[in-house]
C-alpha cells in the first residue's frame, strides 16, 4: 500500500472509531438512564476530578447555564453531587458520587479488559506511537471542534439594521 493510501485508511479507521465510540457511549448512557452528554460530564468528573461547574461547562463545550442544567441531572441520575469549595466558601465543586464510578464500571469493565487485551498484543514502542497519535488526533479534533463552534455562532448572530428599508 503506497503512503497516500495508507492514510487514507488511518484516516479511515480514526472515523469509524469515533462512530464506534459514540455508539458506545450511546448504549452506556442509555443503560444507566443519562443523556450521551452527561455520562460525558461524568467521563470528565472521573478523569479530572471535582471541578467547578463554569469548568465543567468548559470541558464539555456547554454554555453555563446549560451546565447548570446539567449538574441538576448528574444529581438527580446519581452521578455528581455539588460540595462547598474548601479553599473558597463562595465556590461550588461538582464531585463524582461514590456509588456512580461503580455503576459506570459495570459497563465498562468488560471494555476496558478487552482493550487491555488487544494493547498487550503491541510492544513498548508500537505503545508509544500509539499513544502519541491518539494525543495528537485527541488535540487536532477538540481544536477544529472549538474552530466551527466559534463560525457558527458568529453565522448565527444577525448584524443589527440600523432602519426600515
Amino acid at each position: 500500500m503506497d503512503r497516500r493510501a495508507l492514510e487514507r485508511d488511518v484516516l479511515a479507521q480514526l472515523r469509524a472509531l469515533s462512530a464506534a465510540d459514540g455508539v458506545l457511549n450511546a448504549a452506556v448512557a442509555d443503560a444507566i438512564g443519562i443523556h450521551p452528554t452527561d455520562l460525558q460530564a461524568g467521563d470528565a468528573l472521573d478523569r479530572r476530578g471535582p471541578m467547578t461547574i463554569g469548568e465543567l461547562a468548559r470541558e464539555v463545550r456547554l454554555s453555563p447555564g446549560a451546565a447548570t442544567a446539567l449538574v441538576d441531572r448528574l444529581e438527580r441520575a446519581g452521578i455528581a453531587v455539588r460540595r462547598p469549595d474548601p479553599a473558597s466558601r463562595r465556590r461550588v465543586l461538582v464531585t463524582p458520587a461514590p456509588r456512580a464510578a461503580a455503576r459506570v464500571e459495570a459497563l465498562f469493565g468488560p471494555v476496558t479488559r478487552d482493550a487491555g487485551e488487544l494493547l498487550a498484543s503491541y510492544g513498548d514502542g508500537d505503545l508509544e506511537v500509539i499513544r502519541e497519535f491518539l494525543a495528537g488526533a485527541g488535540r487536532l479534533l477538540s481544536e477544529h471542534g472549538d474552530v466551527i463552534r466559534k463560525r457558527a455562532r458568529r453565522g448565527r448572530r444577525r448584524p443589527r439594521r440600523g432602519g426600515a428599508s
